[in-house]
């Protein structure tokens, strides 16, 4: 995607996010509905489908995500790649610290009746923005070895779904409202395209320092 188009897209999504977290405070009929929305379609609970859903949405978990970059991040440094290393590496932590600028700002509860013990605010959703960035860091780096297009396609499909399963389990477990999983996909989906609508910049200023490591 061309640095405008990803400036478009990305402000967009932040534009998105807004208008949605403008609901979330005004507690608007559009935020319930789209909850109640999200909550009728993960039913039926069952016992099955909560142990598997759980056991899924701890790879989403912010701890576990944050250890899986910084091991891409060693793998990067390794092959030699180290402003590589550093960039996504600064995507995912900085990224999440605005997530919880934003989660102690609006303090929302979590639903009741969870499924899982979960503590603290609910929007937006730090496993789906950890998720969001991680699958896009892991699709940046796997792509460009891609030799054929189907490959790219495949990737991608796995990409997306992995994002949806994490979303689907922390609706059905009952740690998130649906309102906090979309509203975490806008804005990863909005950090992500915007901070690498400004990456030769960020390149060039990480360039000299990162490499007299």
């Amino acid at each position: 995607m061309h640095k405008k188009a990803q400036i478009g897209v990305g402000l967009f999504c932040w534009i998105l996010f807004g208008v949605l977290l403008f609901n979330v405070l005004t507690k608007s009929s559009l935020v319930r509905l789209i909850d109640t929305g999200g909550f009728t379609l993960t039913t039926p609970i069952s016992e099955f489908k909560t142990t598997l859903l759980t056991e899924l949405t701890f790879m989403g978990d912010p701890v576990t995500v944050g250890i899986l970059t910084i091991g891409v991040m060693l793998l990067l440094w390794h092959q030699g790649r180290a402003t590589d290393s550093v960039w996504y590496g600064m995507l995912q932590f900085i990224g999440y610290c605005l997530v919880i600028l934003i989660k102690y700002s609006v303090t929302r509860l979590r639903p009741s009746l969870r499924l899982i013990d979960v503590s603290g605010y609910s929007f937006p959703s730090g496993h789906t923005f950890s998720t969001v960035i991680f699958t896009f860091t892991i699709l940046a780096i796997l792509l460009p070895y891609c030799k054929v297009k189907w490959q790219k396609i495949l990737l991608k499909i796995v990409g997306a779904l992995w994002i949806i399963i994490i979303m689907y389990s922390r609706v059905y477990l009952r740690a998130h409202f649906t309102s906090d999983v979309v509203g975490a996909l806008l804005l990863a989906s909005g950090w992500w395209l915007l901070a690498n609508s400004q990456r030769t910049i960020f390149f060039y200023w990480l360039q000299k320092p990162v490499n007299k490591v």
